[in-house]
């Protein structure tokens, strides 16, 4: 007996604590999905996965610009004589109030607009306390007045 107790204690003793023990069935090494949940799968046929991912880009942006708004993007707003006031950047999601933010030139700061009033037809953009842009559809584009000041002057809008 205590030749068994001595083969016991040394057995325990000269294990290794960090040796893996015996592996159980009821554990299993985690293995992550094949495709992502918020992925699609390829369907049969598909050998190019990145061509069918960058398919599926290019539709969720063309979904998004169908739900955009006339004023979604960037824009210059231009004077009478085409130079350049301000640039603009708009987000317009159609169903929402418009949002964005503008800059004199091209090297000035880029500052919130303080507020977007009026319909879809002639917004209003109040830029800052001083600077107010009232505008009106004209074509794919806007026209409008820039009003800085006090000083109201006509201005056009146009793509970058």
């Amino acid at each position: 007996m205590l030749v068994s107790a001595f083969l016991l204690v040394s057995t325990l003793l000269l294990q290794d604590p960090g040796a893996p023990s015996a592996p159980d069935a009821s554990r299993q090494i985690y293995q992550p999905p094949a495709i992502r949940p918020f992925e699609t799968p390829p369907g049969p046929g598909v050998s190019d996965v990145e061509g069918f991912f960058d398919q599926g880009v290019a539709a969720a942006e063309r979904s998004a610009d169908a739900r955009a708004g006339p004023l979604d993007g960037r824009w210059r707003v231009l004077d009478a004589d085409g130079r350049p006031l301000l640039s603009l950047v708009l987000r317009d999601p159609g169903d929402e109030p418009v949002e964005g933010a503008w800059r004199r030139g091209d090297n000035g700061r880029a500052t919130p607009i303080d507020a977007v009033s009026g319909d879809g037809g002639r917004p209003v953009l109040t830029l800052d306390r001083d600077d107010v842009l009232r505008l009106q559809r004209a074509g794919d584009g806007w026209r409008g007045e820039f009003v800085h000041q006090g000083q109201t002057r006509p201005v056009t809008l146009h793509r970058p």
